[in-house]
């Protein structure tokens, strides 16, 4: 009991040390109103789902909802990819809780496991029971049963619960052992495949917990909570620690780097440290995988819309690139927690340069990314003819949306959008022109020319903003220290 009165300390410890992170640097008001936030946009889309049941049974809503769950719990639960060094990556130079065994008589598997859990809740503090609350408030106009609702917001829970153990997992064996985790990814995969090819696939067999919802049998319950419990079980206990005990000498490459970008000119150096940053600290690949994943997922939930809920909605390859707008901040903020930039205060630099090669940065990276992507998916929809003018929304929306978020946040993203005023000033400049563009984009191609000269024009304007909001960052961050 002593042990345990112990863990539960230390994971209310981290827990205020998180909230105190987080309100230090955006505001307590702002951390606090955030969830708020996430609870009114819950509100709003129970009220307007009303019209949505009407058409779609209710089983196919369940299936929507949980499969969305169980990829958010993935999405955020890969920490032991970056055990090792997840504390100076979040926060710099900052001393956290979770290096005190460097300094403490204290097992670094149990401080982790107590991160892994601070974490869980945090995350449904923050998100999960903001969902819930806006779907309970809901009620009085929706006249949804109170009991649905609690035991829809159980098992979405365990979804969640699932997803993130699952990652967790999965994170853990890819840094120990990549070729077992080669061997379970493709498994998964192949039941995957395997049940789409037998047309068990969307019926959510896939995810005990969809089936409990679904049946209400109790032996799916207990087999969801034994697979999160031993999903989280064997990622802590096989954890690969390393943490402030590895140095790795690394070639002089900045010079010959700097002239493979000798293109970006004065940038050329700047950028060269970026990328030498990415390779190193082997966050290359996360950092296209967190951009190609939402691509991957937005284009599975689409067609999964239109093939297997047989959804009356037709997508042009032009809405896809309308969407890829909204994941461009995704490696723009990747690239501001490689490194922190506080020794640049001792060279002769400003906050707007180094912004600036970040950007730079960017476009290389999501320009190739994107591109790609919607070649492929105008070939697989035999849509190669609307190519042109996917290419320029695509590569439009992207810069539009990066440069928005570059202008409201600088370098710090990862703290400044859980502010509500900055997110607000966000989603007032990026939501409205997406939308446009992909409601336009519903026309297509049968109306081509007017609605293709639409969203030309709607471009055209966007890159003016661009444009202005480029130079703006020299003005708005001028001023600014790279010391918080």
């Amino acid at each position: 009991m002593r042990g345990l009165s112990k863990d539960i300390d230390i994971i209310r410890l981290m827990m205020l040390e998180e909230y105190r992170m987080q309100s230090a640097m955006i505001g307590k008001f702002q951390f606090l109103f955030f969830p708020i936030l996430i609870a009114v946009f819950s509100l709003v889309i129970s009220i307007s789902s009303t019209s949505l049941l009407q058409t779609m049974p209710m089983e196919r809503v369940y299936f929507l909802l949980h499969t969305i769950m169980i990829a958010y719990g993935l999405s955020v639960g890969a920490f032991a990819l970056f055990g090792e060094s997840i504390a100076e990556r979040r926060f710099g130079q900052i001393d956290l809780m979770l290096s005190t065994p460097l300094t403490q008589p204290i097992d670094f598997k149990s401080v982790f496991l107590a991160f892994y859990i601070k974490d869980t809740i945090y995350y449904m503090a923050i998100s999960i029971v903001p969902i819930i609350s806006g779907i309970l408030l809901s009620i009085p106009v929706t006249g949804f049963r109170l009991s649905s609702v609690l035991f829809l917001s159980f098992t979405i829970t365990l979804t969640f619960l699932l997803g993130i153990s699952l990652s967790f997992f999965l994170s853990s064996v890819y840094v120990r052992w990549r070729g077992i985790f080669a061997i379970i990814a493709g498994s998964i995969l192949l039941i995957i495949l395997g049940s789409y090819a037998t047309g068990l696939y969307g019926k959510g067999d896939m995810i005990p917990t969809l089936v409990f919802q679904q049946t209400r049998d109790p032996a799916y319950l207990v087999l969801s909570l034994f697979l999160i419990l031993a999903f989280s079980f064997f990622a802590v206990r096989f954890i690969k620690i390393e943490f402030g005990k590895r140095s790795q000498i690394y070639p002089p490459e900045i010079v010959k780097t700097r002239e493979r970008f000798s293109f970006m000119r004065d940038y050329s150096t700047f950028i060269a440290k970026e990328w030498l940053d990415m390779r190193r600290s082997r966050t290359l690949y996360p950092v296209i995988g967190a951009y190609i994943g939402p691509l991957v997922f937005m284009a599975f939930i689409l067609w999964f819309l239109r093939s297997v809920l047989t959804l009356p909605i037709q997508f042009s390859i032009v809405f896809y690139a309308a969407m890829i707008g909204f994941f461009g901040m995704t490696i723009y903020s990747w690239l501001n927690v490689i490194d922190t930039p506080d020794f640049y205060q001792l060279l002769p630099v400003t906050v707007p340069r180094i912004i600036k090669t970040k950007l730079l940065l960017f476009f290389m990276l999501a320009f190739l990314i994107s591109s790609v992507f919607l070649v492929v998916l105008s070939i697989a929809n035999s849509e190669v003819h609307l190519l042109w003018l996917a290419l320029l929304v695509g590569l439009t929306t992207t810069s539009y949306t990066v440069i928005v978020t570059a202008y409201l946040t600088g370098l710090r993203t990862n703290s400044y959008l859980f502010d509500p005023k900055v997110l607000g000033k966000f989603a007032a400049m990026v939501v409205p022109p997406l939308v446009i563009i992909a409601i336009a984009s519903f026309r297509l191609p049968g109306d081509l020319f007017e609605f293709g000269l639409f969203i030309v024009l709607v471009c055209v304007a966007l890159l003016v903003a661009i444009a202005f909001m480029y130079r703006g960052i020299e003005r708005r961050w001028g001023s600014e220290t790279f010391v918080v």
